[in-house]
């Protein structure tokens, strides 16, 4: 199937910003990628290596925009089973259902499953990713990844746990990767967690009784050679300046990445994507300036749309769009 055909498919076919929101998707699922996240990020992961986390913790292939948020139906196994005895079940993003947006479903970006090695005991976390193209929102964007994060614990009642036995819980995180982000934001990584204070007395619980749920907030900026490694790794991996061979040179050199044929595409299709959208940046902008002039012009001088138009010497080509845009600012007065 041609890539542009599975970019497609994972998204609701909405133009060039949906387009790019795709392209983001699926470069950081690339498993490598998600390991250096959990090597950078996640402290289960930090004394291992970024190729033993990408061949032997991240359990299967991670799903894009695959589980709905609010989805509380349980989904069992092919065996029957639920999926605290096997990991492919709906926890570790077994949940395939059309990745388009529909009724108004949100759905994770990217979600997966991941185990820690070396342990007494395998330790099973929930992962999940989410790129945003700005902090910038009518809501604190934290509140928002806490309710993602408390959505994959209650997710785990009936595949992973059943009745009572919540010992079996396992730990989630939530990590959410914000774009174009303001100068206090930029290159920083923040975690929000779970933890124990003693009000009367030095009770201590076990730690991983309660440590069940962080949030993990990467603000990327221009990040430079000195800033932490994955800062400046999404940084170059997610603009849509940086052009894809310069892009290979820098993931190869200085990270180690062989750039898959797969990956430079994306690269390819986001840099393309890029160019167009600050193009149609570029073209609303200079409507709303004929627009003003000509409405300006009309009311000073008494003209018609078409003859401030012409006064103006707007391009042919323009003209039509820029009268349907007249006529509805002239319907709304």
């Amino acid at each position: 199937m041609a890539l542009q055909n599975v970019v497609a498919q994972t998204i609701d076919a909405a133009g060039q910003e949906a387009q790019y929101d795709a392209c983001v998707k699926r470069l950081l699922s690339e498993k490598i990628i998600l390991a250096w996240i959990l090597k950078e990020c996640v402290d289960e992961f930090g004394p291992y290596s970024v190729k033993k986390i990408m061949k032997d913790c991240i359990v299967g292939e991670p799903k894009i925009s695959a589980a709905a948020v609010d989805q509380d139906e349980p989904d069992c196994t092919e065996n029957g089973g639920y999926a605290d005895e096997t990991v492919e079940g709906r926890i570790a993003g077994g949940n395939t259902e059309d990745n388009s947006v529909k009724e108004g479903r949100v759905y994770y970006d990217i979600r997966f499953a991941a185990v820690v090695p070396d342990t007494k005991e395998p330790v099973q976390l929930i992962i999940n990713v989410e790129a945003q193209k700005s902090d910038k929102t009518s809501y604190p964007l934290i509140k928002r990844a806490v309710y993602y994060g408390s959505r994959m614990i209650l997710a785990q009642k009936n595949t992973v746990f059943v009745n009572s036995h919540y010992e079996k819980i396992r730990k989630v995180y939530s990590i959410w990767i914000l774009m174009n982000v303001g100068k206090e934001r930029a290159n920083t990584i923040t975690e929000y967690s779970i933890t124990e204070k003693n009000i009367v007395g030095a009770f201590k619980e076990k730690e991983s009784s309660y440590d069940l749920m962080a949030v993990i907030m990467i603000g990327l900026g221009k990040a430079q050679a000195a800033d932490r490694p994955i800062l400046r790794l999404l940084d170059i991996l997610l603009s849509a300046e940086t052009k894809p061979d310069a892009k290979k040179a820098i993931l190869e050199r200085d990270f180690d990445i062989p750039m898959t044929s797969a990956m430079r595409e994306e690269a390819n299709i986001m840099c393309n994507l890029g160019e167009g959208i600050r193009e149609q940046a570029v073209q609303e902008t200079q409507q709303k300036t004929w627009l003003r002039d000509v409405l300006n012009l009309m009311k000073s001088l008494n003209l018609s749309a078409e003859e401030a138009i012409s006064a103006l010497a707007i391009p042919e080509e323009e003209r039509p769009s820029l009268l349907e845009r007249i006529d509805e600012e002239l319907a709304v007065k």
